[in-house]
């Protein structure tokens, strides 16, 4: 979506414990980027991954697919450094992946259970995770402080249905704020009128190329959205989580940071 490069990915299982990992195999030697916190390079707009001199970046969506459906042992072989965008949602990855099969290989999924608050905030931004007896569930308030849109908070408790019916074909979106600066930075070649949506600041939402009315696929699409973000950014800590997240206005940099301090807690 940023650079509209061509790139093909390839998933392979791999043992119990083997984790999820990208291959670069279009670089010598085929490195290994872990999936993981501990491999974060930036979270500028999308999610960079990188060990050594290796790097794949926009790894959100499918990320939040892989949390969806429960995989953590998997190996994903990509020709370029950017994960394709699909329709910019995480629904085609859910898709081929549900096609090919999830196997259980037998093993207990690391969970990581929320016993006291954990918190982080960054000026009128924030998260708090705490205890649930439940599984996991997540709150979170889209606001732009009364500008392009009214507010919008989705509650939801994840499961591996409700994450494919209500939260992977959300699509990705964007204000128009941002058009002119992607531009200076040569980014938005992938972008198409069908993987993603522009915000305008009267609250009208318009396909990206040709301008045409956007046809919402949900009355609060672009929430449910940010919600599809935080599954992929918190799955970076490689667990699954058993609590309550509360985000506000939160992005992948606090996304990010929430998953560290699981990381560090662990």
């Amino acid at each position: 979506m940023f650079r509209g490069g061509n790139t093909t990915l390839h998933f392979k299982p791999v043992p119990l414990n083997g984790g999820i990992s990208f291959v670069r195999v279009d670089l010598p030697n085929r490195p290994k980027i872990p999936a993981h916190v501990h491999s974060l390079s930036s979270n500028y707009r999308r999610i960079f991954l990188k060990h050594k001199d290796a790097e794949v970046e926009c790894i959100e969506h499918l990320m939040a697919a892989l949390a969806g459906l429960g995989i953590d042992n998997i190996e994903i072989e990509i020709n370029g450094r950017e994960v394709p965008a699909g329709d910019g949602s995480a629904r085609l990855f859910v898709d081929i992946l549900k096609k090919a099969g999830v196997v259980d290989l037998g093993g207990a999924q690391k969970v990581f259970v929320v016993k006291q608050s954990i918190a982080v905030e960054s000026g009128n931004a924030s998260i708090l995770a705490v205890p649930c007896e439940k599984g996991l569930e997540l709150s979170y308030t889209l606001d732009f402080n009364g500008s392009f849109l009214q507010q919008q908070t989705y509650d939801i408790e994840l499961t591996e249905e409700s994450f494919c019916r209500e939260i992977a074909p959300a699509r990705t979106f964007g204000l128009s704020t941002y058009i002119e600066e992607f531009r200076q930075l040569g980014l938005g070649k992938g972008v198409t009128d069908d993987n993603s949506i522009i915000v305008h600041e009267d609250g009208t939402m318009t396909k990206p190329i040709s301008m045409k009315p956007a046809e919402l696929r949900f009355p609060n699409e672009l929430v449910r959205h940010k919600i599809l973000d935080l599954i992929g950014d918190l799955y970076l800590a490689n667990v699954i989580i058993q609590g309550r997240i509360i985000a506000i206005r939160s992005g992948h940099s606090l996304n990010v940071q929430l998953a560290e301090k699981i990381v560090s807690s662990i």
